[in-house]
């Protein structure tokens, strides 16, 4: 089985993307050696986690590594949008068409859809997504908008929450945050939002980075001032994940998997809203948002703790069930 995501980027969710899908997979009955993916960086990918890897960017590897396949999973993570341009649907398409070609049979799951603003990223994905079955989306948006397209689709979680959980014992001392680069000076607002919460909690602002551009984004809004961190941490890894939360007391963050590692740690969040899949994790969970204001009441982190806690516990065994019951489907329609 080949899997293809936005992994090798150096991005901590679509990482985790895959180091919990291997890991799914494996209960399932598959062997390490069964699997493989492709990366932007094959050699990184292969050491930490331990599968064969292939460049995404080289037609002779895809090409290889379909051929050799018998089905192609389109990992989790938001592949088909074109917020910044047709580029991540064109790619997508591409390699789900080639699939076809070599007789790799593509399905996907855990997958949000969108933003899709253009008429070309519309057809790139509903013409690549239609060709996937089984077809699993991680938000009910991303499901509606599928199953208006005619492809039966089926939701389940994020992957990621299918990882074991580093729930802290005690809260850290800290107020957390993540920024992301985003357009309409969103990262520059939440900025000054976060700092004034802080100095009226007096709490230190420690920065966590899920990729490289969040860690160059929050060192140049420090050195302007706008963003007073005590400390910055770049999280490459899941090892990483337990040092970096339980630094926390409370977070803040744009990032999906920010907020979802946030809640797995038990650390109470605010989300941004910056794209269509924060908003409907945020909502599903009943995480608050801010949505722009210039102060950011303390009131909204109030959560209650172990009503998540049980909800976490069916959402991972939900997952579980869901990719186990994927994959029979698969199995079967490759029998016929």
């Amino acid at each position: 089985m080949l899997l293809c995501g936005y992994y090798g980027f150096g991005n901590l969710g679509d990482e985790l993307l895959a180091k919990a899908l291997i890991d799914l997979l494996l209960e399932t009955g598959l062997e390490r050696e069964e699997l493989a993916l492709l990366s932007s960086s094959p050699e990184d990918s292969r050491r930490s986690l331990g599968v064969d890897a292939f460049d995404r960017w080289s037609c002779r590897e895809v090409a290889g590594a379909l051929r050799r396949s018998r089905t192609l999973l389109l990992g989790g993570g938001g592949l088909f949008q074109d917020i910044t341009s047709l580029r991540s649907p064109l790619y997508y398409w591409g390699v789900v068409h080639m699939a076809k070609f070599f007789q790799c049979r593509p399905w996907c799951f855990g997958q949000s859809v969108g933003p899709l603003r253009s008429t070309w990223g519309r057809r790139l994905a509903r013409s690549a997504l239609c060709l996937c079955d089984p077809c699993v989306a991680r938000d009910l948006p991303s499901a509606s908008l599928l199953q208006g397209w005619g492809i039966p689709a089926s939701l389940s979680a994020d992957p990621v929450f299918a990882l074991k959980r580093h729930r802290l014992a005690l809260r850290g001392e800290a107020l957390l945050v993540n920024l992301r680069p985003w357009h309409g000076g969103l990262p520059e607002r939440a900025a000054s939002a976060v700092k004034r919460l802080a100095s009226g909690l007096g709490l230190p602002l420690v920065g966590l980075a899920l990729a490289p551009e969040d860690e160059v984004l929050m060192e140049k809004l420090r050195d302007e001032g706008r963003l007073p961190l005590a400390r910055l941490r770049r999280l490459r890894g899941w090892d990483d994940i337990g040092v970096g939360f339980a630094e926390g007391h409370l977070a803040f963050g744009m990032r999906l998997h920010f907020n979802m590692l946030s809640l797995l740690a038990g650390v109470p969040s605010v989300a941004v809203p910056y794209d269509p899949k924060v908003r409907a994790f945020a909502e599903a969970w009943r995480i608050p948002l801010w949505e722009g204001e210039e102060t950011i009441p303390l009131e909204v982190f109030r959560r209650e703790e172990e009503a998540d806690a049980e909800s976490l516990r069916r959402a991972r065994a939900a997952i579980r069930s869901d990719l186990a019951a994927a994959w029979r489907q698969m199995e079967e329609g490759s029998r016929r």
